[in-house]
């Protein structure tokens, strides 16, 4: 009785190991958002163009548990607002700050950037 007792305990510790976690590598199902996000591409573009767009930045981040986007600026005489989005590219209607979001990551940035990260 006792010797068939550890294989299922064996396989019960490698059940329960396996974590079926998103991969850390993808964002909203997706390896590269900017790509693969029409709404985030789209973002991308209209940032690119803008008449400040040396400094403009996108960055990626995790909110209350899930991912997050928001468009940034380091331009020194301008102000912005903090918007962040979802996966489906809809604006976070809360009040949050900066220090609320964890993980923060740039995903995109022009080539004629002043940001230093």
């Amino acid at each position: 009785m006792r010797k068939s007792i550890y294989p299922i305990l064996l396989c019960l510790l490698f059940t329960f190991s396996c974590d079926e976690d998103e991969d850390p590598a993808t964002a909203c199902g997706v390896d590269q958002p900017i790509e693969n996000l029409a709404w985030l591409q789209e973002m991308e573009e209209n940032l690119s163009e803008g008449s400040l767009s040396e400094y403009s930045y996108i960055k990626q981040a995790t909110y209350k548990g899930g991912t997050v986007f928001f468009p940034g600026s380091c331009c020194p005489h301008c102000n912005w607002a903090l918007i962040l989005y979802d996966c489906s590219g809809n604006a976070i209607q809360e009040d949050y700050t900066m220090d609320d979001l964890e993980e923060q990551k740039l995903i995109w940035q022009p080539a004629n950037s002043t940001c230093n990260f």
